[in-house]
């Protein structure tokens, strides 16, 4: 049967109102907590927070205005309307907004919503980073108003453009020491790009502006320091000029327009800018450190946040090397031969997140538990795993905080100390291990990260911005090193002079020293400070850089005994991880620390600042979005035709309710489409309510005859036959998600279908082929048939996709529904896949699934079919009498997939499009009611073939070749559209 909808499905897909009501499958973005948001309002901006972030939300709007100043200076521009900006406590909070539908992976730092100008961002680990964050995302707003003004798109523009260009004014403006102003004949460039750039230009990768757009060169940094180059070379105010450049083709040509010089110039200069930048590096591979993890293709670029076990044995450690998650590998110190995977993120449904950027585990002093800061299911845990076989012991809720960062075990493995964020501001608690009980050890703006005990635990030495920054100038300086005396609480700096970051403290065997990381060199490396005469010396001389992802990332550990240090380190382009024999190291003299006594004291907010009025939100609906309009026309056997249609979605703020329309005319009543969706995701609980009247072609077909007339003339009789249903629908859905893996899924309603049937004959001269006459004639197919419907299902799944389908995981949906009325009938469905990955060359796919109608109208020919064509499931098949009116249908299909990047290469593979090669076996059974008359009762069809798939712009296209092995051998070739089952 010919499957064709009158209505605008194209529109109804882009307009679908919930993510998880819209899928037969796909993982469910949940609503744990139920925000209620209030409004403080600026000078130019509408600050929403809730009540818990209130005090840090006061902070993050006097940081807005500060930044609206430096921006409509940099940019000489100024907003027209008051600018949205939406805070979140923690990233945990903010993964669950509804702005955007699907899943916001860990990395994503904040969003500026390019349709509606909302700013949206959570509470980073401190508030100097949240600063950053802030910063950078206002830039995007500029850029978004600014493009719009001049008739452009902000989403037109690659990302080392515009995501360079926000890092570069919210990292690399010097500013007067006010920080009111900005002086930015001064670019600099922050210690992080600084080292990607000494990495691409020791090994002579400096990349052309053209190969930017390759997102393997990360946007950010280089795009970062290109701005810096152009305002260095060409002035300030290029980034001004970039931005108003009018008719320029791409990015490239904006600059050449801003700056008057060719793409090649521009590049040369470029280039020599970042050799400059980088200076003279030598690197030894010779004199390297020995690497344990990295160095290798199958080993991928993100190898961090490593753990030694105290004994020296064990390292744990995370990466994404099967290239879909970050998860946690154990492996041996000696080799760094992987034992086991600890966590996999991306098919385990315990783990939601690791935040492996701010974030590492740690051993217990016997060297048998693991504990690892985690979420799940929204909230904060720590998870202890039992050593070495990796099993977990205990899940520990903390309710006390939105988010957990690098636990530290203390020496009688009695309590574990944390970082954790509570109220968008970060302090170090410690949870004790019998009863739960947390207590909190500091408590105020300040950011107190990376907490480690002393090995007699008396003390914990932890990073913290508190000793040089003023939270009333706003002023966020750089971190340092504190100590907390257990269990007194008082905290006393550990600092030292120097102009560098000093993070990641990591104590000595017996408490004599402390190693910690720091960039004081202009070069992120390890060094050590002695606790007694407080000299600080160098322990490595790497010339790319010590670091984590970011510049406060954790980056060592120490374990044998004190005696060996493991470290992640920047180098060709990847994360490695590095290991140091301590008694072999060669300490070079770097400083002499600061006397405790003559560091600041304890800051303290003062009063006397800005008092913002605040107010409650109230939820209202407004416009959000058209959909492109469409118009369309045409004639053919059936007659002439005329449709067109458009959509729009009207919604709030936070996008928790919107309400979808879609609608289409043409030239008879019967082409009316029309569809409005209600959804609320003010909850868990997400629910909606919808109405339809969407007419359906079910059948259509074409017959010539010779005939005489009245006239005795004979004549050629054609006669087109058009099978219409026209439903409409009133429906409820309600869906609950029991985790982000899983859902329960209900609707009911009722829908009425009316059935009629057009016969259009044209008469032809049997002589001359003139068409002499055309009549139309209409007439009901069927009787009416109204019905009450309900349904339920559950749906699982884990799967983890690569740009043609899934590569790994499972996923099934198990559901039943029932009409009554009119029509009797009860469906009843089971849908299970599964996906192995033996290798990253390798998938297996397997898909079984069975469909079956019951009921005493169950083979009603009034019923949409189960099968519309065979060929989408039994591939090779494109009609089938049985299959196409079957109430019962059971289908196996296998697959083995593999990337075209893994047999030619993965660096020749990076320059061509995605594509995925396969091999395929599938078979159907298809059981029809006797009733129907057809040839047969039952059909079994079976095929095996090979194709491949291609994705185009985020479309993916299926070519195969499939013979059909039952009940008719023969080579078939098809193109179709539609990723991987």
């Amino acid at each position: 049967m010919l499957k064709q909808t009158i209505a605008t499905a194209v529109a109804l897909l882009l307009l679908s109102a919930v993510s998880t009501d819209a899928q037969y499958f796909g993982r469910n973005k949940v609503q744990y907590d139920r925000f209620e948001f209030a409004i403080l309002e600026t000078t130019h901006f509408d600050v929403y927070y809730y009540a818990e972030e209130r005090s840090a939300a006061e902070v993050a709007a006097r940081m807005a205005e500060r930044w609206y100043e430096r921006l409509s200076q940099a940019l000489d521009h100024t907003f027209t309307r008051r600018q949205p900006i939406i805070l979140y406590a923690s990233h945990s909070h903010f993964t669950q907004t509804s702005i955007l539908p699907g899943t916001i992976p860990e990395g994503v730092g904040g969003f500026t919503d390019h349709l509606a100008g909302r700013v949206v961002l959570p509470f980073a680990a401190g508030l100097g980073e949240t600063d950053h964050v802030l910063g950078h995302e206002l830039v995007h707003a500029f850029q978004r108003d600014i493009l719009r003004k001049h008739g452009s798109s902000l989403t037109l523009l690659p990302l080392w453009f515009s995501e360079g260009m926000a890092e570069y004014l919210s990292v690399g403006l010097p500013r007067d020491p006010d920080g009111t102003t900005v002086d930015s004949s001064r670019p600099h460039l922050d210690t992080n790009t600084r080292m990607w750039l000494r990495d691409a230009s020791a090994s002579q990768k400096v990349p052309t502006l053209a190969q930017l757009r390759d997102p393997k060169w990360f946007p950010y940094r280089y795009g970062q320091a290109v701005w810096a180059f152009l305002a260095e070379r060409y002035g300030a105010d290029v980034v001004k000029r970039a931005l108003v450049t009018r008719n320029a083709r791409d990015a490239i040509a904006r600059l050449a327009q801003a700056t008057g010089q060719s793409e090649s110039d521009l590049t040369s200069g470029w280039r020599d800018y970042v050799d400059r930048v980088a200076g003279d590096i030598v690197v030894d591979e010779a004199a390297a450190l020995p690497r344990l993890v990295g160095g290798t293709a199958s080993e991928g670029k993100l190898n961090v946040g490593p753990s030694l076990s105290p004994d020296g044995r064990l390292l744990v450690f995370m990466s994404e090397r099967d290239g879909h998650a970050v998860d946690v590998f154990l492996a041996d110190a000696s080799t760094g031969e992987v034992l086991r995977t600890l966590v996999k993120t991306a098919t385990d449904p315990h783990f939601d997140a690791l935040q492996f950027i701010e974030s590492a585990g740690a051993w217990d002093s016997t060297s048998q538990r693991f504990v690892l800061a985690t979420v799940s299911d929204g909230r904060p845990l720590l998870t202890l795993f039992e050593m070495p076989s990796g099993r977990v012991l205990r899940r520990i809720a903390v309710p006390e905080v939105d988010q957990i960062f690098t636990p530290a075990w203390s020496p009688d493995g009695a309590r574990i100390a944390f970082s954790g964020m509570k109220g968008g501001v970060t302090d170090i608690y410690t949870i004790e291990l019998t009863d739960g009980q947390v207590r909190a050890l500091t408590s105020d703006v300040y950011s107190d990260l990376q907490p480690a005990w002393s090995p007699a635990g008396t003390e914990i030495a932890f990073t913290s911005d508190r000793f040089t920054s003023s939270a009333e100038h706003l002023e966020f300086g750089r971190y340092t090193l504190g100590a907390i005396a257990w269990p007194s609480g008082n905290v006393t700096p550990l600092g030292s002079s120097g102009t560098g970051k000093s993070v990641n403290p990591q104590w000595c065997t017996r408490g004599e020293c402390v190693y910690f990381v720091s960039d004081d060199s202009g070069v992120s490396n390890v060094y050590r400070l002695d606790r007694e005469t407080l000299e600080v010396t160098r322990v490595t001389d790497e010339q790319i850089g010590v670091s984590g992802i970011t510049a406060l990332s954790p980056a060592i550990s120490i374990g044998a005994g004190g005696k060996r240090i493991a470290m992640s380190v920047y180098s060709r382009g990847a994360f490695e991880i590095r290991a140091l024999d301590v008694p072999r190291a060669s300490f070079a003299p770097a400083r002499t620390a600061v006397a405790q006594s003559s560091l600041p004291s304890l800051g303290v907010v003062e009063t006397g600042q800005p008092v913002f009025q605040s107010r409650r939100y109230k939820r209202s609906l407004s416009l959000v979005q058209f959909g492109q309009p469409y118009l369309t026309a045409g004639g053919g056997a059936f007659g002439s035709y005329f449709r067109a249609g458009v959509a729009f979605r009207v919604g709030d703020l936070f996008g928790e309710q919107s309400l979808d329309t879609a609608v289409q005319i043409g030239m008879k009543a019967t082409d009316f489409a029309v569809e409005t969706s209600y959804i609320n995701r003010r909850s868990r609980w997400n629910w909606g309510v919808t109405g339809v009247q969407v007419p359906w072609i079910v059948g259509a077909s074409v017959a010539t005859r010779n005939a005489q007339n009245a006239d005795g003339q004979q004549v050629v009789l054609r006669e087109s036959l058009l099978d219409r249903q026209q439903h409409r629908q009133l429906s409820g859905v309600a869906i609950y998600p029991l985790s982000r893996a899983r859902r329960i899924e209900m609707s009911a309603g009722v829908d009425a279908a009316s059935f009629s049937r057009q016969v259009t004959t044209q008469t032809f001269s049997a002589s001359t082929f003139r068409r002499i006459g055309e009549s139309t004639s209409d007439s009901s197919s069927a009787r009416n048939a109204t019905s009450f419907v309900t349904a339920a299902a559950l749906v699982h799944d884990t799967t983890v996709f690569d740009a043609t389908g899934p590569t790994m995981g499972e996923r099934y949906r198990a559901s039943i529904g029932a009409m009554v009325g009119d029509l009797q009938v009860t469906t009843a469905s089971g849908d299970y896949r599964r996906y192995f990955a033996p290798s990253d060359r390798l998938t297996i796919a397997a898909r079984v699934q069975q469909v079956s109608r019951l009921g005493p109208d169950a083979a009603d020919p009034r019923l949409l079919p189960l099968v519309w064509t065979p060929r989408d499931i039994v591939r090779g098949y494109t009609r089938d009498s049985v299959a196409e009116r079957a109430s019962h249908v059971s289908i196996v299909n296998l697959e083995a997939r593999t990337p075209l990047a893994a047999i030619i290469g993965r660096t020749a593979g990076d320059r061509l499009l995605p594509v995925s090669l396969f091999v395929f076996s599938d078979w159907g059974r298809f059981a029809a009611p006797q009733t129907l008359a057809l040839p047969s009762a039952s059909r079994q069809l079976w095929s095996a073939g090979f194709g491949a798939r291609l994705n185009a712009a985020g479309f993916v296209f299926e070519f195969n070749g499939a013979r059909t092995l039952s009940p008719a051998p023969g080579w078939h070739f098809v193109v179709n559209f539609r990723p991987g089952f």
